[in-house]
């Protein structure tokens, strides 16, 4: 990668998914304890107490280790479509139809459910959810990946985790196997997504926000704390096809990545055979 200097930490696989590891079990796992620790009849006492606790250390953890290791060129921001050849504007598409799918969301949302103050700590957990996973996910993961072993591998890797991570209580739960499958399958897609949106931008903070938004309106649709949809909710069809085109377009990604890691790999041959 030209123009980044030399790390403290070289990237290696190992870091990144023992980073994720580190983030799932130790937020689930001190979430849990306060939880089971701490009586909290609120239910907006006990989304705080599950969240702020553990996601504010986690946070300020990963940042000092993206510091101390030297990645920060590697995780906060990746060459965007137009700094690149060829120029893949089709990327915009992802922030675009994910700002779609949230307003869309939001929009038909019975905001009468909420009060002020409720929305506003809504929003503060989302974006911390945003910024965690995003930072351990299609951050720090990414980047112990895509060095070494090319973009390919980091967008299934990435989305392959992000789907694991966000099943396991499930799992843990007793869902049925085919429940688990599918949910991995949506969640990876989604982590696909947000890939997407990254590559798309070539800044970190962009998933991070449209992450964000994303969970935000889930959970004021669903007006409670657990972004289950009300009773009643029918998505809208605008919701439906925009849904349908992000799953397409991770597709697209893949394939994309794949021609991209061809392409880096036939010019790296050119240029060892020309030395």
């Amino acid at each position: 990668m030209t123009g980044i200097s030399t790390p403290r930490v070289t990237p290696r696989i190992w870091i990144g998914l023992v980073a994720v590891a580190v983030y799932v079990a130790v937020g689930a796992g001190i979430a849990n304890l306060l939880l089971a620790a701490i009586a909290v009849e609120d239910p907006m006492g006990r989304f705080l107490l599950a969240h702020l606790p553990v996601l504010i250390p986690l946070a300020i953890a990963g940042i000092v280790f993206v510091w101390w290791a030297g990645w920060n060129a590697r995780v906060w921001q990746t060459a965007a479509p137009w700094e690149t050849r060829p120029r893949r504007w089709w990327l915009l598409v992802f922030p675009v139809l994910l700002l779609i799918q949230s307003g869309v969301t939001l929009g038909t949302s019975d905001w009468g459910r909420w009060t002020v103050g409720g929305v506003v700590l809504v929003a503060l957990v989302c974006l911390l959810v945003g910024f965690g996973e995003e930072l351990y996910f299609r951050g720090i993961l990414r980047a112990s990946i895509r060095e070494h072993h090319g973009e390919t591998l980091a967008l299934v890797i990435t989305a392959a985790a992000f789907g694991i991570a966000h099943t396991l209580s499930s799992a843990l739960q007793g869902m049925p196997v085919g429940g688990v499958l599918f949910q991995v399958a949506v969640t990876s897609a989604a982590g696909a997504v947000y890939y997407g949106a990254f590559l798309a931008t070539g800044r970190l903070w962009v998933p991070i926000v449209l992450h964000a938004l994303d969970d935000f309106s889930l959970h004021i649709s669903g007006a409670d704390l657990t972004m289950h949809p009300i009773a009643d909710a029918t998505p809208s069809p605008l919701a439906i096809a925009t849904q349908g085109l992000l799953w397409a377009l991770t597709v697209v990604l893949l394939i994309s990545c794949i021609r991209r890691d061809r392409a880096a790999r036939h010019l790296a041959a050119g240029r060892t055979v020309k030395g």
